[in-house]
């Protein structure tokens, strides 16, 4: 076990220095995209020196994921995973992930263009992530009760979950604005999501080191279920949600965890480990159908299902189309 963790620290350690065309725009391990002058080697009219150092960020990112993904194999080995699949993850290194979520640059044919679109977009996106910041201070745990402080710490990333979803569901009164505005708008939202997946994680970690999985019966079940989705959206460990789902599950026999927040981090952590799920929360599109990703057992599904306090999965997949409306036609996504 010790040289399966030295392992995992020696590969995550390889991953080379920061690029120096990022350096101005880092403070510790927080990454503001400023001006976005970093981008300007993505686009046709970038000069060779620009094109070179995007390639640097480009293979620097690329490093990042690598590195996370054999030592994310290497903790879940170790844990009994014998082949990890490691489908749909994101990176761990707290930077990398910021910096990868920059818009892509299909939306644009120069920088200049992009430039414009940054200008209309930074004053949006700036007053919206104040008033994630300003929701947070006034909706922080006002004790030192476990309870209510898990009841306000999910009230960041939820808020800049809800608000990368631009102009549709609970944010379709958001001011009208076009698709390259909203590509960048999103995509800064999107950065400040993944500094706060990491400092939730990091301390949802340290809690259950210190305690254990926290049980209904302790902390209430409206803060349990916040301590679920804190773990839910913690992708970018997923060792830690193997761990935690492990710990919840002896727990839930006991009605100390919810069945169906066990169901739904199941399917996440086990779709993304070993390629498929048992309780068909997560679903597709597939030529304009919306189905559930593989499942372990096809047949059994509703049962499964209706173990956990689950609707049966047609009834499921119908209340997604209602709510996310309908898959497009065409070729599988």
């Amino acid at each position: 076990m010790l040289s399966l963790i030295v392992s995992a620290f020696l590969l995550t350690a390889a991953t080379p220095p920061v690029p120096e065309v990022l350096k101005p725009y880092i403070k510790g391990d927080r990454f503001d995209p400023g001006d976005y002058k970093w981008m300007k080697g993505r686009f046709p009219d970038a000069t060779p020196e620009e094109k070179a150092q995007d390639k640097q960020v480009s293979e620097w990112l690329i490093a990042c994921y690598e590195d996370d993904l054999a030592a994310f194999r290497v903790e879940l080995r170790a844990l009994g995973i014998a082949d990890p699949k490691m489908i749909n993850t994101t990176s761990r290194n707290p930077l990398c992930s910021q910096v990868a979520s920059a818009p892509d640059v299909h939306h644009w044919t120069s920088f200049d263009a992009f430039q414009h679109s940054v200008d209309k977009a930074a004053p949006i996106a700036d007053a919206y992530l104040m008033a994630v910041k300003v929701a947070k201070a006034m909706g922080a745990a006002k004790t030192p009760k476990l309870h209510d402080i898990l009841i306000a710490r999910p009230l960041g990333e939820q808020m800049l979950r809800v608000g990368a979803g631009w102009g549709e569901g609970d944010m379709a009164g958001a001011p009208a604005v076009s698709d390259d505005v909203q590509a960048v708008i999103v995509s800064r939202l999107l950065l400040a999501a993944a500094v706060e997946d990491h400092d939730n994680t990091q301390w949802l970690k340290a809690l259950v080191a210190r305690q254990g999985w926290p049980k209904r019966s302790e902390i209430g079940e409206d803060a349990a279920e916040q301590a679920w989705l804190l773990v839910q959206h913690a992708d970018a460990d997923p060792a830690f949600q193997l761990s935690s789902l492990r710990l919840m599950e002896p727990l839930m026999a006991k009605g100390e965890v919810s069945k169906d927040d066990y169901a739904y981090l199941y399917d996440r952590v086990m779709l993304k480990i070993a390629g498929k799920q048992r309780y068909a929360t997560q679903a597709m599109c597939d030529n304009g159908r919306r189905v559930p990703q593989p499942l372990e057992d096809e047949k059994a599904v509703d049962r499964l299902r209706a173990d956990v306090g689950l609707a049966p999965v047609a009834v499921y997949l119908a209340g997604m189309d209602q709510t996310y409306g309908r898959c497009p036609p065409g070729q599988p996504r």
